[in-house]
């Protein structure tokens, strides 16, 4: 190479790192849950509440909520559920049909995101 290809190859070179490195502010929102907990009322009935948390979410953002179980030991009352984020938590009512089972559930929340936990208790 000689001196003015080497000058053209350097100048190039630096304006494209200008490029890569110059970056405009990108917001996160991030939905995350903090506590689930499993209450049993009585032998036929289980409040099952669920909370959450975030960054950069507006109180007033709109938020679905879901919960869904694998067995067929438990019926839920009330998802899915219309929030807005500033709830920071719900609570969904499950009917129980069988009594000692162990019973898997999906919880989850969706706005721009959504996260989903999977969790077991037993009737």
């Amino acid at each position: 190479m000689n001196m003015n290809n080497q000058s053209i190859f350097i100048i190039v070179f630096f304006f494209s790192l200008l490029l890569v490195t110059s970056s405009t502010y990108v917001e996160i929102k991030q939905l995350v849950p903090t506590t689930f907990t499993v209450n049993k009322v009585n032998s036929s009935k289980i409040i099952v509440g669920v909370s959450w948390d975030g960054t950069n979410e507006a109180d007033d953002e709109y938020v679905v909520g879901r919960l869904n179980c694998f067995s067929n030991a438990v019926t839920i009352l009330n998802s899915p559920q219309d929030h807005v984020f500033g709830d920071h938590n719900t609570t969904y009512e499950l009917a129980v049909h069988k009594t000692d089972v162990l019973v898997k559930c999906r919880t989850g929340k969706v706005d721009i995101v959504n996260w989903k936990n999977v969790f077991y208790f037993r009737t």
